[in-house]
């Protein structure tokens, strides 16, 4: 009798539900629930601190490694499966009775959805850090009594531009934060908000 091959059960809305995911899922705590609404959670940006927003970053990162590592496996699986079939055949035995699914394009589609949410998510933080670090700045400067271009003169930035990093619209250079920390007379956690 021909030896069956089994990948069964696979629910494309249901990837993240596979015992290859268990760690992943007990890890974060994710529920019994589709692969988008698993996402979506992940995803969810209102209300949350930045280091809730941080771990859900990691979470997506994970989730993204374990999705590419089952691909690999399913690839692998169907490879063994080509090969015992071709054997079979050459040697004229049944084929063997199997039970599969690919659904590569189901897996290949969730590991884009992950990668763009990785993104998606990378971006926002980048931009919560920068108005954090704008309301930061502008209290400072207004605690010390300076207009944004007397700051701006102290630590060789235009008023235009020193306009700009009060806005959170650009990012602030590592050696203009250290001239700041130092006029402003702030530490390094203090300027950053690690304090």
């Amino acid at each position: 009798m021909a030896k069956t091959y089994a990948f069964r059960d696979f629910d494309s809305r249901r990837i993240l539900q596979r015992p290859y995911f268990k760690r992943f899922r007990e890890e974060y705590q994710i529920e019994d629930k589709p692969d988008g609404r698993i996402l979506e959670t992940l995803k969810a940006t209102e209300e949350n601190s930045l280091d809730v927003l941080e771990s859900r970053l990691k979470a997506i990162k994970i989730a993204h490694t374990l999705l590419v590592g089952f691909h690999n496996l399913i690839n692998r699986h169907e490879a063994r499966l080509n090969r015992y079939n071709k054997s079979a055949a050459e040697n004229q035995q049944g084929a063997p009775m199997i039970e599969y699914f690919t659904a590569d394009l189901d897996v290949m589609e969730l590991v884009n959805k992950f990668a763009d949410a990785y993104l998606e998510l990378e971006k926002y933080i980048q931009k919560r850090y920068r108005q954090e670090f704008a309301t930061r700045l502008k209290k400072a400067r207004e605690s010390v009594g300076l207009t944004q271009k007397q700051l701006g003169e102290l630590v060789q930035v235009s008023s235009q531009g020193f306009s700009h990093y009060e806005r959170a619209e650009r990012d602030i250079p590592i050696h203009t934060i250290i001239r700041l920390a130092k006029v402003l007379k702030l530490s390094g956690d203090q300027i950053l908000g690690l304090k």
